[in-house]
This record gives structure tokens, C-alpha cells and sequence, in this order.
């Protein structure tokens, strides 16, 4: 009986954690992003670009390219309004060790399957080789997404208070 309650316990814990959803910041959020930082923009449609700076009516970041000559051309502006979503995406670190990862199990699963004879060294090399492919390029591409920290209020959240009228008529009695 007590395991029971201790599994079912465990258990309500365990998928209250996994459904929860994390709190999403204000716009004050945004603006103390470090300068610098590669962030996601959803608007009508999803971009990534490095963090500048941001006010209270727009957000201003730079293109991914990374010029030798940056000129404010290269600066993109998008108004408060229109953002949906922010999400802050992670360090290029985190997603070579994902990617590299990845690299090389696949690699080492090839090659224990392709050469028969010699599991052992095929799949460390082969394995070895695809970590390193894996890390260069998840050094480059994001697998991994990042956390959000803005998301614009839904139209049901706006309206909510702008449907309760009160009505100051008086009724005759």
C-alpha cells in the first residue's frame, strides 16, 4: 500500500512537471537581452537575428551575416506590435555537443553494420569522424531550440476586459 501511494505520488508529480508550461517574461525581458545574443523573431514569419537593442514601441537587430563593415542598412526594426514570439536561442556550444553527439552515434552505428569483421575500430573511427562532421556542423545550424521569453498577449487576453460594460443608467423606480 505505501509503494502504491508512493508511485502515484511520484507519478502526479512527475506530469505536473512535464505539463507545465514555463512563465513567459514581459517586454522588460526583451529589453535586458545582453547585446549581442542570437534570438528568434516571430512575427507573420519566424527569423533569426542578433540582439541590439530594444525600446518600448520596436526591437532593433542585426542581420546573422557577420560583415567586416556593419552599417546601420544591416539594422532590422520590428515595431512591438507586430512580434508575436521571442525566443533566445542557445549558445553554439550547447548545439555542437547536441550535434556531435548525434555525428557520432549515427557514425558509429554505420560502422559497426558495415564492416563486419572489425566492429570495434570501424565504429570507433567511423564514430569519431561523425562527432567531429557533427560539431562543425552544429556549430552552425540550431538544433536545439531555445527558450522563449516574450509571447505577445492573444487577442482573447486583450479583449477580456474591454467586454465587461458597466452601465451607469439609472432605472426609475
Amino acid at each position: 500500500m505505501r509503494s502504491r501511494l508512493l508511485l502515484s505520488s511520484f507519478l502526479t508529480l512527475f506530469t505536473t512537471a512535464v505539463l507545465a508550461k514555463s512563465p513567459v517574461g514581459d517586454w522588460q525581458s526583451v529589453e535586458d537581452i545582453p547585446t549581442g545574443w542570437q534570438i528568434t523573431v516571430v512575427t507573420t514569419f519566424t527569423f533569426p537575428c542578433i540582439f541590439a537593442r530594444a525600446s518600448d514601441s520596436e526591437l532593433v537587430c542585426g542581420q546573422l551575416d557577420r560583415h567586416s563593415h556593419a552599417t546601420d542598412a544591416d539594422e532590422i526594426h520590428v515595431r512591438r506590435g507586430a512580434i508575436r514570439e521571442i525566443r533566445v536561442e542557445k549558445r553554439n556550444g550547447a548545439n555542437s555537443l547536441a550535434a556531435a553527439g548525434l555525428g557520432g552515434g549515427i557514425g558509429a552505428g554505420f560502422g559497426g553494420i558495415a564492416v563486419a569483421g572489425a566492429r570495434g575500430p570501424a565504429a570507433y573511427l567511423l564514430g569519431t569522424m561523425g562527432a567531429m562532421m557533427g560539431a562543425r556542423k552544429g556549430n552552425d545550424t540550431h538544433l536545439l531550440r531555445g527558450k522563449v521569453i516574450y509571447r505577445a498577449p492573444t487577442a482573447g487576453e486583450n479583449n477580456r476586459s474591454s467586454t465587461v460594460q458597466v452601465s451607469n443608467a439609472r432605472i426609475a423606480p
